[in-house]
């Protein structure tokens, strides 16, 4: 029987690759937080106007808020860490795939990166950084957690993201009513989601003893604060086109993908027994709080166009 020799080359080469495909696990995992890049990017192309936005500035600003929504995550899986090992609820990286210390390191490695970028872009996109991660502290952290309180969590996870969002127009230095109106209706989309997926977890949650809007309010009422979400960011693209010159098929553009976040909502109460369908709606609804932001971009830059 031949013995085949061990290659140390390919121990060595396993050493290198392994760090890095933990990592890659870890980032794969919570690709969800790709929403809050993308808010980033929407608001910062509507304080841009219709100037060519600087490229350079945006990749900054892109990974920056990336990182700290990921660095978010992953200190709040952090703080649950032992709890879910106990309930043999580990996620797609915890005990299986990577210990403790390798998430606290990337989480510490990710909000250091994030916070080091968006201050070298300037210094007010610096600060809104450190207001993200007061928020993220607050949120999580053991002797805080406000993620236990009854529709709190929702509202620190609204201001997350609104923060976000406002870093896109802190990063061209014009936080102007549009910036922070699409901010605003990024702020509303939690009360969209964040509800849609405690519906899905009513169950689970009841069991757990665990106080969310569908369980203290009822579904019924869950959806009607879903519905009235939806409807308070067309009132917000109303006041733009009325008070703060939205041109008109920017408004257009938005309150069509409003209309069609009322008709998925209203097909969804019919069947909120079924997660996927809940799943997918919260996805559509990330994407469709970007291209509302598109469309009020497009909505300027045709408007600049007709005007020459």
């Amino acid at each position: 029987m031949a013995i085949v020799p061990v290659s140390h080359e390919s121990d060595g080469m396993r050493k290198i690759i392994l760090p890095f495909s933990t990592l890659f696990s870890i980032v794969r995992s919570r690709t969800l937080v790709y929403a809050f890049a993308l808010a980033a990017t929407g608001t910062f192309l509507l304080s841009s106007g219709v100037k060519i936005p600087d490229f350079f500035v945006l990749v900054r600003l892109v990974i920056s808020v990336y990182f700290l929504a990921l660095a978010t995550y992953l200190y709040n899986d952090l703080t649950d860490y032992e709890v879910d090992k106990e309930n043999s609820r580990d996620s797609k990286y915890s005990s299986k795939k990577a210990n403790y210390s390798q998430i606290l390191f990337s989480t510490i490695g990710f909000f250091v990166v994030s916070i080091l970028l968006a201050f070298s872009i300037n210094m007010q996109t610096g600060i809104g950084s450190l207001v993200f991660l007061g928020l993220a502290i607050v949120y999580s952290h053991p002797k805080i957690q406000l993620k236990k309180i009854f529709v709190i969590k929702t509202l620190v996870t609204s201001s997350g993201g609104f923060v976000a969002s406002l870093m896109g127009a802190l990063a061209v230095n014009d936080v102007s009513y549009i910036g922070i109106s699409a901010s605003l209706i990024f702020f509303l989309m939690y009360f969209v989601n964040g509800p849609l997926g405690d519906i899905g977890d009513i169950n689970g949650d009841r069991k757990g003893g665990r106080r969310t809007i569908p369980i203290v309010l009822g579904v019924k009422k869950t959806f009607g604060i879903i519905l009235g979400s939806v409807s308070m960011m067309a009132l917000i693209l109303l006041v733009d086109y009325y008070f703060f010159g939205l041109p008109l098929v920017g408004l257009a553009l938005g309150l069509t993908i409003c209309m069609f976040f009322v008709l998925k909502i209203k097909k969804l109460f019919l069947r909120y027994e079924n997660k996927k369908n809940l799943s997918h709606a919260r996805t559509t609804v990330r994407l469709g709080i970007f291209a509302i932001q598109i469309s009020m971009f497009t909505g300027m830059v045709l408007s600049k166009i007709h005007l020459s």
